[in-house]
């Protein structure tokens, strides 16, 4: 109940100075940077109603510590089950239709005209005789077209869930990791930028439904950007259950023969290579890439194990010993362990599992480049198998083909097995043998290329770096990847990171007018000279640490970002530019570069054969001058990795355009993903002087404004006196209890929105564009 005082005598000049208020604002806000019109009314309800309750990043990275002690849905959290082998075809199915343009799968038999191991009664889902070996790839299928060039630089990584077929761990972790991939990616990419109408509208809906599930199992926006950046720009190929007939039939081997011995490598008989059908498969995939990472995954201990595993090569370490010991124990760390299980061992196959002959592993890695141990295979199973198909040229097996032990049990008990809830942390409570594996895998992906990714301008964090479903067009970043910054602004200060690698040995910041360097770079080629660029100064000077796999960790840390949340798993770099020589509407092209991981051309003593290392991995990021090419695939070295390039645009508006919590603002994303507009209406761009930007002069709303309260002012001091005169003494304790309730409307000044409905914008952003700073 409100008193009589609030019915009577102030509502006039309430409500005038209401009216007045709401004039002055309502003409303010007409009056935004211009709206790109390419879309209808209810798609901007649409996207704000989507972004309108996502999370504020600030408070939910400040206190991620307390969040990650509550409670989470548990809608959107499974604990895991491993695989029947009826399963495998059916998930195919349903993300091949789900996910067109990021998974194709096939089966051995379809692909190489292998025959199926098995009888009628094996496999009965699979309508021919015996068992299909399924396998698929994933990839960017829009931005990487088959038999693009793009396509063909594509780094590659390969998974096989299982040689035997009763170790049940491996095909169950990475088909969950396969689904966390494509989940991930699928929601990232939406919105996409050249959606309109009714299919904007669903795709906003989507996308706040699968953040949301993504974030109800503990995977933040960090995580699935990072996850979408892995589907975005590798090539990962998966086969499940290699051994399809010994899974189906929860045995070892594949009719009797274990096809972890039939590899030709270190072998003295020829006719004892290439009997299976799962060896067969592996093969022939191995001669249609080149696989610069790869993991096979066993059981029946836990253990991370690499070369040498052969007989010929006891007591003797690999030529490329360093890099494998790096990555064998960012293994170990990222998987993590629990109560009933310590964290893997990693080490030589020699050394802490035992040497075999055949081995899939020793064969992957050196069949390329140690041809004296490599046995041209003429065995007698199924009909034979050409001779020549077990013949390799110099390129294609020169791969990392870790050995996971995964668990003591080769079936462990689904108690064991962990859950979904936070499966990206370490540290989860949900931690298990599929979580710890699905781990071990998406690791696999992020080491085999380096990369560099600008983050933040001048405290803003950015919107997006590499989105996947986009396709790339060789001047795409200047519209998708670009800040303005204010005309008379001095410095630019920029964040950038760096992924995929252990050791960051040295970055930094390069900066050119897009003008006078157009020539020699384009949004996803790098430069073919850096002469006619100039280097930022360093933040303090650091120009090297440590990636987020590492022994260390992310150093400098991701944390200490001036924007206030951790935009990136990886370490943070600061570095400013002047923009003394730099005048209006000047293009500035800016890009992060890295050399890292030189400490992998080291070697130890006892190395056989005593020559340099030889893997792709190594090479890749060591050498600039290595090239090797198969089956229309290539892998360029590289001393120096670069980020795609951020444009910086000089604005034609001075000083701040208004604040963001405590700070001034001064620079402005322009054509975020998120917003109303095309690349063609100059992004969000506020205009030059303030009072350009308003109908009338500011001096105008100014006085407007002042009179208007005046004259509410005298309103309500008049009919105060007539209402004291004509209804004697207001009632005190009325009065009292109106003190006490205090308004019921607030009136609170709206935050400026510097990214317009973004990821990161403003909780209360309820329009597009730039917010003019409110009168008072």
């Amino acid at each position: 109940m409100h008193s009589p005082l609030w019915s009577t005598a102030p509502r006039p000049a309430l409500m005038l100075f209401l009216s007045a208020w709401c004039t002055t604002v309502t003409f303010g806000r007409s009056v935004h940077a211009q709206k790109a019109d390419t879309l209808h009314a209810e798609e901007n309800v649409a996207l704000n109603r989507m972004f309108e309750e996502e999370p504020n990043p600030r408070l939910q990275q400040r206190q991620r510590h307390l969040q990650q002690q509550t409670t989470l849905p548990q809608k959107d959290v499974k604990d895991y089950e491993l695989w029947d082998a009826s399963e495998f075809p059916k998930a195919l199915e349903e993300w091949a239709r789900k996910y067109p343009d990021m998974i194709h799968y096939t089966t051995a038999q379809e692909a190489y005209n292998l025959p199926a191991a098995g009888s009628d009664t094996d496999c009965p889902f699979y309508p021919k005789t015996g068992c299909p070996n399924y396998f698929f790839t994933i990839q960017d299928f829009l931005a990487h077209p088959v038999d693009s060039d793009s396509s063909a630089n594509l780094p590659e990584v390969f998974w096989s869930g299982c040689l035997h077929g009763n170790e049940r761990v491996g095909p169950t972790s990475v088909m969950e990791a396969a689904a966390l991939l494509l989940e991930a990616a699928h929601c990232e990419a939406m919105p996409q930028r050249n959606n309109k109408g009714s299919s904007l509208i669903s795709q906003l809906s989507q996308a706040k439904q699968c953040r949301q599930s993504l974030r109800n199992k503990g995977i933040d926006d960090v995580h699935r950007k990072w996850l979408a950046r892995l589907v975005a720009t590798r090539r990962i190929v998966v086969a499940p259950t290699a051994n399809a007939l010994g899974y189906f039939r929860n045995d070892r081997t594949e009719n009797g023969i274990d096809p972890n011995r039939d590899f030709p490598y270190d072998l003295e008989d020829s006719s004892m290579c290439m009997q299976t059908i799962a060896g067969r498969t592996l093969n022939e995939i191995y001669q249609e890439h080149m696989f610069q990472l790869a993991l096979t995954f066993h059981a029946g201990m836990e253990v991370v194990a690499y070369e040498w595993g052969a007989p010929s090569w006891l007591n003797h370490l690999a030529p490329d010993d360093e890099a494998q010991q790096q990555i064998g124990a960012g293994y170990s760390r990222y998987g993590g362990g629990w109560s009933k299980s310590k964290p893997y061992k990693y080490g030589t196959m020699n050394d802490l599992v035992y040497f075999v002959r055949g081995g899939m592993e020793d064969w992957a890695y050196a069949g390329s480049w140690t041809k004296e141990k490599v046995t041209p295979c003429t065995p007698k199973q199924f009909g034979g198998y050409p001779e020549l198909k077990t013949t390799y040229n110099n390129s294609t097996l020169r791969v990392f083909n870790m050995l996971i032990e995964t668990s003591n049990a080769k079936t462990p008990k689904k108690s064991e097995l962990g859950t979904s809830l936070d499966v990206l942390e370490r540290s989860t409570t949900g931690n298990g043998h599929v979580s710890r594996n699905i781990r071990l895998a998406l690791l696999a992906t992020e080491m085999v290329q380096p990369y560099a990714a600008i983050v933040a301008v001048n405290q803003l964090p950015l919107s997006d770096d590499v989105v996947p479903m986009m396709k790339r067009e060789p001047t795409s970043c200047l519209d998708n990847k670009a800040v303005m910054v204010a005309k008379n602004a001095r410095i630019v200060d920029v964040e950038w990171t760096i992924g995929g690698a252990m050791t960051v040995d040295k970055t930094e910041l390069l900066y050119a007018k897009w003008d006078d360097v157009g020539d020699v770079v384009d949004c996803w080629t790098p430069p073919t000279d850096t002469a006619r660029f100039q280097k930022a100064q360093s933040f303090q000077g650091i120009i090297n640490g440590t990636g987020f796999f590492s022994v260390r960790g992310s150093h400098p840390s991701p944390e200490q970002s001036l924007t206030g949340l951790k935009p990136s798993l990886g370490p943070l770099f600061r570095a400013t530019i002047p923009l003394d020589a730099m005048k209006q509407g000047d293009k500035i092209i800016v890009l992060a570069s890295a050399m890292v991981d030189q400490s992998w051309k080291a070697q130890p003593k006892n190395v056989a054969p005593n020559i340099p290392p030889q893997s792709h991995i190594v090479n890749a990021r060591t050498d600039p001058s290595y090239h090797h090419e198969s089956n229309g695939k290539h892998i360029h070295g590289h001393v120096d990795w670069y980020s795609l390039p951020l444009t910086i645009i000089i604005g034609d508006f001075d000083d701040s355009v208004g604040t963001r919590d405590e700070d001034l603002v001064n620079t402005i994303e322009l054509h975020p993903r998120y917003g109303d507009r095309t690349s063609t209406k100059g992004g969000t761009k506020p205009k030059a002087a303030n009072t350009d930007q308003l109908w009338f002069p500011v001096s105008f709303w100014i006085f407007l404004a002042v009179g208007l309260l005046l004259l509410a002012g005298t309103v309500y001091c008049i009919r105060t006196c007539c209402t004291r005169q004509y209804y004697g003494k207001v009632n005190r304790k009325s009065s009292e209890e109106l003190e006490e309730a205090g308004d019921d409307f607030v009136f609170e000044a709206k935050p400026y929105s510097d990214r317009v409905d973004a990821e990161y914008g403003d909780e209360y952003d309820d329009e597009d564009g730039i917010e003019i700073p409110q009168i008072s």
